[in-house]
């Protein structure tokens, strides 16, 4: 007996599956790509980040040097006595000027108004009384030294005499200044003369 195909009895014909749709299938593929990326940013490691670059250091200025009046030396006989340049003076030979041999004039540099032969720096010796240099030196030599051998002594030594002082002692000389304290000390140092020292101004002591 055949089934009657429109019973709800009669077994039924199994379906072909429906081809899949145009729009669905590209869908996968981009899933399966986007799964992968994913994967792969997931597992690779985080870039590094580039080092920070250092703070550069900068340095804090340096105090400025504290000013120190710079210090010299004279040899008294066979002590070298020392002297300090006074930063604030200078001295002024002028003749006549203010009826003293010398005035001490406010200045930290020579003064443009005077001559370089009648001016000196101020020094302080360890007393701290003023000493100015207003030019020429003193030598002195041994007992019985003449004029010829005196003259010719220091000629050896690069000074010229200026005139005697006493029976031993000579005037040489040497500019004002700084000049007359360097020749002075060159002097010493020959080890020839008894002495030699600058023809110094020196301020009275108060009493």
């Amino acid at each position: 007996m055949a089934a009657d195909p429109h019973s709800p009895h009669s077994p039924r014909t199994p379906r072909a599956p429906s081809p899949p749709s145009p729009r669905a299938a590209p869908r996968a593929p981009r899933l399966a790509a986007a799964l992968a990326l994913a994967l792969a940013a997931h597992a690779a490691p985080a870039p590094c980040a580039a080092p920070a670059a250092e703070a550069p250091l900068i340095a804090k200025p340096a105090l400025a040097a504290k000013r120190v009046a710079p210090t010299l030396a004279w040899q008294d006989g066979p002590t070298a006595r020392a002297l300090t340049v006074d930063p604030g003076l200078q001295a002024d030979f002028t003749p006549g000027l203010s009826g003293r041999p010398v005035a001490l004039r406010a200045s930290a540099v020579p003064l443009k108004d005077v001559s370089a032969a009648l001016q000196s720096p101020v020094l302080r010796d360890e007393s701290g009384r003023a000493r100015a240099l207003p030019g020429g030196v003193i030598v002195t030599f041994a007992p019985g030294t003449d004029d010829a051998a005196a003259a010719a002594l220091l000629a050896l030594h690069g000074a010229t005499v200026s005139r005697r002082l006493s029976a031993s002692a000579w005037l040489v000389e040497a500019p004002a200044g700084l000049a007359a304290l360097e020749l002075a000390n060159r002097l010493a140092a020959t080890g020839a003369f008894v002495g030699a020292q600058p023809n110094w101004w020196v301020e009275r002591s108060l009493k």
